[in-house]
């Protein structure tokens, strides 16, 4: 007799085998939520961090965005960029709030296929903290200050700083510092991690500062100041904006003509990059950075110079400019000034300006514009220049961001109070103090309630205030 192999087994086996093999590969093919930020259990996070949800594969963009759960729930706006919802806050985190984050289960991928299970995760969020240099005397490093606490934190430990910038999102800073050598090293500081790398070396020789981000991280402006190379008398400066491709190795390019001296770079929210030229005597405006010597978008003509001011949604820029008295509005008996200063809003698409000093004459000297985190309020500081109400310093003032009702937050003839910056939450100024009638006494930066009610000082002999959100 013929004896037959027995199939079953093997058809058994075959079928457990491809069954698996199926149950395998719809778990490749699973949707998964690979990472987050911020990441659970995050500590000191900014209150202008955006909430990041990064998947292995793209996502049926409703499913998710209908399953994601936050609580509290600041307002804001969900977008995609590629496999990564953003939710992007228009007013910030609760200071020193816990945040809990949910996506619910159903959520698909843009096969149809579910993600198993919910996930959830949580996070902290920082105080504001004044970040600050000291001392004025010195090298300086970068400390920070909560209003509350009794010892500040020192972030930097350096051969001396020169200067800061907090990126526009609040995750970071970048400074210029001294190293070994007498080089100078621009570089950028993770909060809350404390991660500090290097971005740029300056040549021997050179100094670099103001360095800035642009809301990607993908350029870093700054200054390179030259020595001897303006053309002029020997020892003369020439400043350059320079703009850097982070992380690419390429040289750093000049951003406006070569032989053109440039200072002030700032980038907005939208992506614009400002900065000063001084050959022109004008703010120069680029939509797009991209190669040397790259003609502006727009320019305004000014005479001053000073640092301009970008409105939160990087649409408005304001900045101060001299105007020269034509005919005196004050008694003939008296000494007139011969000029005063205005601050100007600019519509940077359309080239729109508005006067928000006021009427044309009207004799003060504002400068120093800052806007508030919702972009409702600008505080600047002001002096008034005609002799009846003549002052030795400078007010804080704040007015509506239309130049509307004006109201002063000081009244200290003999202080000049400048360098004002909003808290994350719009609830508090920090600024410098100086007393006029006693130059011996060291500067100070307070800080005041947004409403002037309330205010003290912060630190003695610092100086550049800015707030860590």
């Amino acid at each position: 007799m013929q004896i037959r192999p027995r199939r079953r087994p093997v058809l058994l086996l075959a079928a457990l085998g491809l069954g698996a093999g199926l149950l395998l590969a719809a778990a490749l093919s699973a949707p998964r939520l690979v990472a987050v930020l911020p990441g659970d259990s995050a500590r000191d996070v900014s209150s202008k961090a955006s909430l990041r949800l990064t998947f292995n594969r793209p996502m049926d963009h409703a499913s998710v965005e209908s399953r994601l759960l936050i609580d509290p729930r600041p307002a804001g706006e969900m977008h995609w960029e590629g496999t990564t919802l953003v939710f992007q806050t228009s007013e910030p985190w609760p200071a020193g709030g816990h945040v809990a984050v949910r996506l619910a289960g159903g959520a698909r991928s843009a096969s149809g296929l579910p993600l198993i299970g919910a996930v959830a995760w949580a996070f902290d969020v920082g105080v504001p903290r004044v970040i600050y240099l000291w001392p004025a005397e010195g090298p300086a490093d970068i400390y920070a200050r909560a209003l509350e606490a009794s010892d500040p934190a020192r972030l930097t430990s350096t051969a001396g700083v020169l200067d800061f910038r907090v990126t526009s999102d609040g995750a970071a800073l970048v400074y210029a510092t001294q190293v070994s050598g007498g080089q100078v090293e621009l570089r950028r500081r993770e909060f809350p991690t404390g991660a500090d790398d290097a971005l740029y070396t300056c040549p021997t020789g050179f100094v670099c500062r103001v360095p800035t981000l642009s809301p990607d991280g993908a350029w870093l402006a700054f200054e390179q100041e030259e020595p001897g190379t303006a053309g002029g008398p020997s020892g003369a400066v020439l400043s350059r904006v320079l703009l850097y491709a982070v992380g690419s190795g390429d040289a750093p390019f000049p951003a406006a003509a070569v032989d053109h001296s440039t200072s002030r770079p700032s980038w907005s929210a939208s992506g614009w990059l400002a900065y000063y030229d001084h050959s022109l005597q004008a703010y120069a405006f680029l939509t797009r950075p991209s190669s040397a010597e790259q003609a502006a978008d727009r320019y305004v003509p000014n005479a001053l110079g000073d640092r301009g001011e970008w409105s939160p949604d990087g649409e408005s820029f304001v900045f101060p400019e001299l105007a020269f008295v034509a005919e005196s509005p004050v008694d003939e008996t008296e000494q007139p000034p011969l000029f005063y200063s205005h601050l100007y809003r600019l519509d940077v698409r359309s080239g729109a300006i508005l006067d928000l000093s006021g009427e044309k004459g009207y004799l003060v000297e504002d400068a120093g514009a800052s806007y508030s985190p919702d972009g409702h309020w600008l505080a600047f500081s002001r002096k008034y220049l005609d002799p009846s109400r003549w002052t030795l310093g400078r007010q804080v003032w704040r007015m509506r961001s239309d130049g509307l009702n004006p109201e002063a937050l000081t009244d200290e003839p003999g202080l000049n109070h400048s360098a004002l910056a909003w808290s994350p939450d719009g609830q508090y100024l920090a600024y410098m103090l100086f007393d006029q009638t006693d130059m011996t006494r060291p500067a100070e930066i307070w800080w005041r309630s947004a409403d002037g009610s309330a205010g003290g000082v912060l630190v003695v002999g610092g100086y550049a205030p800015a707030w860590s959100p």
